[in-house]
């Protein structure tokens, strides 16, 4: 049997911020739909922590919803999607939302070993019978936890009555966690990063010696929040409307894709390319 799919979160968090208004510029569910999953899933493959998604805008308010709806369904393991989704208009294309895949969703399994996300059904006896999607609730000893509460577990044996235990912190990675702010103001007030770059075709080509200053300064400050623009309108003009002086507020201005070959380069398109390239140094 092959050994079970454990990743684990990043040493030095990664912190993403994004605007609302990414996807104001599909005009049906279903565009939007397969927008916010590409972004998703760039995430997930560069396991980043946190994403704030900023209402840049006031129309961009209903996006940031949408957002956090669908994302939240992403990040749901299968088989718990059901019952912790009831139906949703804004669900109507979840279908062809692409697979996340995460460690905690079950890949590959049930293996002994495997940590997998769990929701707590109820107690009896001075343990907690879990729905983890194991086809019968897995107990977990020695807890009472509150039923409905979701937790990630991972499996000490299979069988007709499945043994799990709780992941401990920083065991596996789950996802990164969502959260909607009103404007980059907020996000500058939320995050936890110590180290703020901004992305921009006006920054500092990010080359290597600065990538290796910037894998350094994130680990001593306890981690990177990377800033992007939307789709239409830089950093700096979405700081300007705000009232704010991107300088002031950012340890960085980077441009991540240099020379493009395109008059624009779209978010995802940023948010792939400055990961990518932030991958190989910051562990």
């Amino acid at each position: 049997m092959s050994a079970p799919f454990l990743v684990k979160p990043r040493r030095i968090p990664v912190e993403v911020a994004v605007p609302a208004s990414y996807s104001l510029t599909e005009h049906s569910l279903q565009l939007k739909t397969v927008k916010w999953g590409i972004l998703a899933r760039l995430l997930a493959v560069f396991r980043v922590s946190r994403l704030y998604i900023y209402i840049d805008r006031r129309e961009a308010s209903g996006e940031a919803g949408l957002a956090r709806l669908l994302l939240g369904y992403m990040l749901t393991a299968p088989y718990l999607r059901k019952r912790l989704y009831p139906l949703d208009p804004r669900l109507r294309y979840a279908g062809i939302l692409p697979p996340l895949q995460l460690p905690t969703h079950g890949v590959g399994g049930p293996k002994p070993g495997e940590c997998r996300e769990a929701i707590v059904e109820r107690c009896e006896n001075n343990s907690s019978l879990l729905d983890a999607g194991l086809g019968s609730p897995a107990r977990l000893p020695g807890a009472c936890l509150k039923p409905g509460r979701r937790v990630i577990v991972c499996i000490t044996r299979l069988g007709a009555r499945p043994l799990v235990r709780l992941a401990g912190s920083g065991e596996v990675y789950k996802g990164f966690h969502v959260e909607t702010v009103k404007g980059l103001r907020a996000v500058f007030r939320r995050s936890r990063a110590g180290l703020r770059l901004a992305t921009s075709r006006r920054g500092s080509v990010l080359e290597p010696g600065l990538l290796g200053r910037v894998s350094a300064e994130a680990a001593g400050r306890g981690g990177l929040l990377l800033l992007f623009g939307a789709p239409d309108r830089g950093l700096y003009e979405i700081a300007a409307e705000e009232g704010l002086r991107l300088e002031d507020y950012v340890d960085y201005v980077v441009n991540t894709v240099p020379n493009q070959g395109t008059r624009t380069v779209r978010t995802e398109e940023a948010v792939a390319a400055t990961l990518a390239l932030l991958n190989i140094f910051i562990s």
